[in-house]
């Protein structure tokens, strides 16, 4: 197949200026330093995953540990030039620049999906609560109603395996949804728009909303799904833009198209709903939104709201992003860097619209 033609979203204000992050590595120091720690560290808990998962189809243990061994070689060797000479670099290093040198590495290495058998575990514990969590917001009216809504999606959002704060504690244990929901930090939350947003998302009849989600489990099926369908119940056409490559445990399009069924099978509502699965033609925990699928681009004409839902697409890049319609980036942090860069703490809440 074909990768898919690529482009500027068509939302944006201005493709021209767009920049999806400013942080450059080459001059960052401290930042160089504790992303490429990190990236060199989490390597291996991807590599442990991708072991596990092609034990279970059956491969050949010899194999992997040679293909294992060979990328993080690979993987340690261009990330230690890298800080060795970080000058030498001819274009901006951003963390998605490092997500890009990984997943290719693993990708070329026989390593697509590590975490493919991680998201089918979640998905299946996750699904079985979808009913409950659209029936509780059902039975709530007015501005309760929206800020649950919101709630779900800040509570889901803590399935993040690409960050310190939360990838080794849920390789074995899943997130506790409700009692997350529950003990989120009250407001004023560290960026905090939600009272703009409340407004307009009532008093604004939406034709249509791209939707760009992140992670599989919780995050994806009792956060951002009840989103959509409280945007579609009030007429909204929710495009659901979802990356064409696995990355992490980010929900690929093709992940929501095998799901799916499912879905509508445990909540059948959602069959009824204006709703549309297309692929962003990405396949990172962040996008560039100066590459788009064709496909994206052709399902967002019309949009009157973006929503960025994610630490990755929402705040490491695109927190600043400029559109010719409503945007709304909503996120948990979960990486002490990325909440200090933003005068906050591990566990804080995003919520900016404009």
């Amino acid at each position: 197949m074909n990768p898919p033609t690529l482009s500027p979203f068509r939302l944006l204000k201005d493709p021209k200026t767009y920049v999806d992050s400013k942080l450059d590595l080459r001059t960052a120091d401290e930042d160089r330093l504790y992303w490429v720690g990190f990236f060199q560290r989490h390597i291996h808990t991807l590599l442990k995953l991708a072991k596990e998962a092609g034990l279970a189809r059956d491969l050949a243990v010899e194999d992997i540990d040679r293909r294992a061994g060979a990328a993080l070689v690979e993987f340690d060797d261009l990330t230690n030039r890298f800080l060795a000479a970080p000058s030498a670099q001819p274009k901006k290093i951003s963390i998605m620049t490092l997500d890009r040198w990984r997943d290719g590495i693993l990708r070329k290495h026989g390593f697509v999906d590590c975490f493919i058998d991680l998201k089918d575990r979640e998905n299946a514990k996750m699904l079985p609560l979808l009913p409950a969590v659209c029936a509780e917001l059902d039975s709530m009216r007015g501005v309760e109603q929206i800020r649950a809504v919101v709630a779900g999606v800040f509570a889901g959002n803590i399935f993040d395996m690409g960050a310190d704060a939360t990838a080794k504690r849920f390789l074995s244990h899943s997130p506790d949804f409700f009692n997350t929901r529950a003990g989120l930090p009250v407001r004023p939350w560290l960026i905090d728009d939600f009272d703009w947003a409340e407004r307009s998302l009532f008093e604004k009849s939406y034709a249509k909303c791209v939707f760009f989600i992140d992670n599989a489990g919780s995050d994806f099926l009792l956060g951002a799904l009840p989103m959509v369908r409280w945007l579609a119940k009030r007429g909204t056409h929710v495009v659901i833009a979802a990356n064409e490559r696995p990355s992490l445990n980010d929900m690929t399009v093709h992940d929501v198209r095998n799901w799916w069924p499912r879905i509508l099978e445990a909540e059948q509502s959602l069959a009824t709903l204006p709703i549309e699965l297309v692929s962003t033609g990405t396949g990172e925990p962040m996008i560039d939104l100066a590459e788009v699928s064709d496909e994206l681009n052709q399902a967002a004409q019309g949009a009157e709201l973006v929503i960025l839902e994610g630490m990755g697409r929402g705040v490491e890049t695109n927190l600043d992003a400029e559109f010719s319609c409503d945007a709304l980036n909503i996120a948990m942090l979960k990486d002490a860097r990325v909440a200090a860069h933003l005068g906050g703490r591990v566990f804080d809440l995003v919520c900016r619209f404009r």
